[in-house]
């Protein structure tokens, strides 16, 4: 009778093939050695004959070494199956309840309990298939994704182990110290920080206190973003956190480098702060001069001042605004707290100076006009007077309140008594649009619950097993030092 060693020889032989053409390439077989098995017997199953090492397998090919508590080999089928297995490989370690290996084109299948890990991160997963020639590991069921920096959830995707690349679809979630992200989809290389996220997207970033929602975000390492959608949304965050800014466009822009950093918006563009709020087809922000300059019919309110003009310039100190400037031709309106009427001044060129973010002054230069309502005594409406200056003029305010004026050449005026007639004059350039400021947007949350901190299954005892060995060598090594 044929002793076990010389039956496992013979059947090592028998597990011998070639490997033919795979995707118009030509690889040599893996060559299966078995190192180890308590037992090894025949059987047919479903009329396929098959062979089996059981009990303390180990086995290994070129690119792999097995343990397992048995394993198949389909005779003429270039097939095994293995179960509660182990593999090491030269850049992971396997972990699954099953596999089915093609040796043909070293291709494997792990069901159940599934875990890769590499020297960058670890997968957890029920179903992986592994094409362990061009390093892709594809994911049909929910998956799990976990490095030293975070954790990242979702239904499937793809994973290309060489260039650190993947692919991930439907209700993609990551999570780590610095960002939350979550959408419909997402492409991302973890190495060069580079995410594209697709569908549904929410993002916020810890560091520079901003969350974005949009229809589609890039986000790379040399600091660009780019988001868009139909209403694509950024809240930013104060230093402070006393104040906060949204802005809503169709696309946003944002350059962050060490030296500077920019931000542009495009089409149906509104900002809404907790001290001014504008619209405008283009708005641009650099964060060196604290400056936002806003194009296209643009229209900003400050407390009950609206400013319009063809570019409207807004400088910032800690939140508040400083200083405004706008041209060619731009009304400045400001609604009268007490009497509601509309004081109006225009002229080429409109500068605006504020103090702890309310207006002192509002000076124009050239061609200067001037409509400005008057209270008598008891602060009830007394007529309203009207100039038309050739140089420039200045609108002085009290407490944030238009008080009297000035003007550097002597100007055309009149006075006009109350009445009716008089309480609607317009200078020709006015516009009052209290009903486009932008009311402050609802504050947008994730819409998928927190990635929780437990994996989606009990751990495998190789796994853990694995875990174990790998503690009691650090202790050693710490030891010994």
């Amino acid at each position: 009778m044929a002793s076990k060693s010389t039956y496992l020889k013979l059947l090592f032989l028998l597990l011998l093939v070639y490997q033919n053409l795979q995707s118009k390439h030509v690889h040599a077989q893996s060559v299966v050695t078995i190192h180890q098995a308590d037992r090894a017997e025949g059987a047919t199953i479903d009329g396929q004959q098959i062979r089996k090492l059981l009990g303390n397998v180990i086995l290994s090919t070129d690119r792999m070494t097995m343990e397992s508590d048995s394993v198949y080999q389909f005779v003429g089928q270039n097939r095994l199956q293995a179960f509660n297995i182990q593999i090491e490989t030269e850049k992971e370690m396997i972990w699954a309840d099953t596999l089915f290996h093609n040796t043909l084109i070293d291709y494997s299948e792990l069901r159940g309990r599934v875990i890769v890990q590499s020297e960058t991160n670890t997968v957890f997963s029920d179903a992986i298939d592994v094409d362990m020639i061009i390093d892709l590991a594809i994911f049909d069921v929910p998956v799990r994704f976990e490095d030293e920096r975070g954790t990242l959830l979702a239904e499937s995707g793809l994973y290309y182990q060489a260039v650190d690349s993947a692919v991930f679809r439907g209700n993609v979630q990551l999570a780590d110290s610095t960002q939350y992200l979550e959408a419909d989809s997402l492409f991302m290389n973890r190495n060069d920080d580079l995410y594209e996220l697709f569908g549904r997207v929410y993002a916020e970033d810890f560091e520079d206190k901003i969350i974005f929602t949009g229809d589609y975000l890039y986000a790379d390492s040399a600091g660009y973003r780019l988001l868009t959608g139909d209403d694509a949304w950024m809240m930013e965050v104060s230093e402070s956190e006393a104040d906060t800014t949204h802005m809503i466009a169709k696309k946003i822009e944002i350059f962050d480098t060490d030296t500077l950093s920019s931000l542009d918006a495009y089409r149906d563009v509104r900002i809404w702060s907790t001290k001014f709020s504008a619209i405008a087809d283009t708005a641009k922000y650099r964060d060196d001069l604290d400056q936002f300059v806003l194009r296209s019919n643009p229209i900003l309110w400050q407390k009950n001042i609206q400013l319009a003009g063809p570019v409207i310039e807004v400088f910032l100190e800690d939140e508040d605004i400083r200083f405004l400037s706008s041209y060619t031709r731009p009304i400045a309106v400001q609604e009268d707290t007490i009497t509601g009427r509309l004081h109006q001044m225009t002229g080429d060129t409109l500068h605006a100076y504020f103090e702890n973010g309310v207006v002192e002054r509002i000076r124009v230069f050239d061609n200067s006009e001037i409509i400005f309502h008057v209270k008598d005594e008891d602060d009830e409406p007394d007529g309203l007077i009207e100039l038309i200056a050739a140089g420039a003029s200045t609108m002085i305010f009290e407490d944030g309140e238009f008080d009297f004026f000035k003007a550097e050449r002597t100007p055309d005026g009149s006075w006009l008594p109350e009445d009716p007639a008089n309480i609607d004059r317009r200078l020709s350039n006015f516009r009052w649009d209290p009903g486009l400021k932008p009311m402050r947007p609802v504050i947008q949350i994730p819409r998928l619950p927190a990635i929780p901190l437990e994996r989606p299954f009990e751990l495998p005892s190789r796994y853990l097993h694995y875990l174990e060995t790998l503690l009691d060598e650090a202790e050693l090594s710490n030891a010994r030092e």
